[in-house]
């Protein structure tokens, strides 16, 4: 059997979508639900006296939701089968191991966000047609306010918009032309580079751990992140920093750990894979309380 072909791999995802549709669209009809009961409950305890510094808030809030829930399915990677009838018919596929991995990971990276995402859509659109169809005139009755950058918002606007903004990177909305090129481009590489290589350790992480993988993901990620933190505070070590003389700007530098991580990150990356799916090559249909891997094989 060649070790992939596209047409396996589609049924091999077609069938873990099977097996999770049903809980899949309860859990997206219930994010829908909590998304628009958050809103509306976010505003009558706050009571924002105009629209924008509502959309703004809110928006902040769906964006650390956002990607609270993406680390969480991408770190519940294997969990659709930890259960020994799932895993039995899962293993039991006509596909190869590669196939079967990468639809797990397509499934909880690709579709789980995709649908996490659609459901702050639908439940951002509830709020808005609410407010909309009963006139929802905030505390004092501003019915819109214009920002700096002369977007009018309304009570009944969008916040969608504002918070895929949030996650964009600052170089990226700021644009590349206003930085120097061999800066956007070190700067890039780390921002994407880190992106990839967070998905790639709670990948891993969801591979590797039977239970609470997300927690135990997540603490090592904060381990590591204090080690660098620390090392760079006690040898005085920067990311990237810009100069300034009398409040004019001179230029934009790269400090070594920027350039460190902007190459450590896609070969960690690379080895994170590999190691996620050595792991899932060795998967036992039966396996001990808290790993998917047997280490003393």
């Amino acid at each position: 059997m060649n070790s992939f072909d596209i047409k396996r791999f589609g049924q091999t995802l077609r069938w873990v979508l099977s097996v999770n549709f049903r809980l899949m669209l309860l859990w997206f009809t219930g994010s829908i639900l909590a998304v628009f009961l958050g809103e509306m409950l976010f505003q009558a305890m706050n009571g924002h006296t105009a629209p924008l510094y509502f959309i703004q808030n809110i928006s902040q809030f769906q964006t650390m939701l956002l990607m609270l829930v993406s680390l969480i399915m991408i770190s519940s990677v294997v969990a659709r089968i930890n259960e020994k009838r799932k895993r039995e018919a899962f293993m039991m596929l006509p596909s190869s191991n590669l196939e079967k991995y990468l639809s797990l990971v397509v499934y909880s990276t690709l579709i789980c966000i995709a649908v996490a995402f659609l459901s702050i859509v639908l439940g951002d659109s509830i709020r808005m047609a609410w407010y909309w169809i009963s006139g929802y005139t905030g505390p004092e009755g501003n019915v819109m306010l214009t920002s700096e950058d002369g977007v009018t918002y309304y009570w009944w606007s969008s916040s969608i918009p504002t918070m895929l903004k949030n996650m964009a990177p600052v170089i990226v909305y700021d644009g590349f032309a206003d930085y120097p090129l061999e800066f956007a481009l070190v700067q890039s590489l780390f921002i994407y580079g880190g992106m990839l290589w967070i998905h790639s350790i709670y990948t891993l992480g969801g591979t590797l751990l039977r239970k609470y993988s997300f927690v135990g993901t997540t603490m090592f990620v904060i381990l590591l992140i204090t080690i660098v933190v620390r090392t760079a505070m006690t040898f005085q070590l920067t990311l990237f920093h810009s100069r300034w003389n009398n409040g004019e700007l001179l230029g934009y530098e790269i400090g070594i750990i920027g350039w460190i991580l902007a190459v450590a990150f896609p070969l960690l990356s690379v080895v994170n894979y590999w190691a996620s799916f050595h792991i899932f090559k060795a998967f036992q249909l039966i396996t001990n309380k808290w790993f998917n891997y047997d280490f003393h094989k």
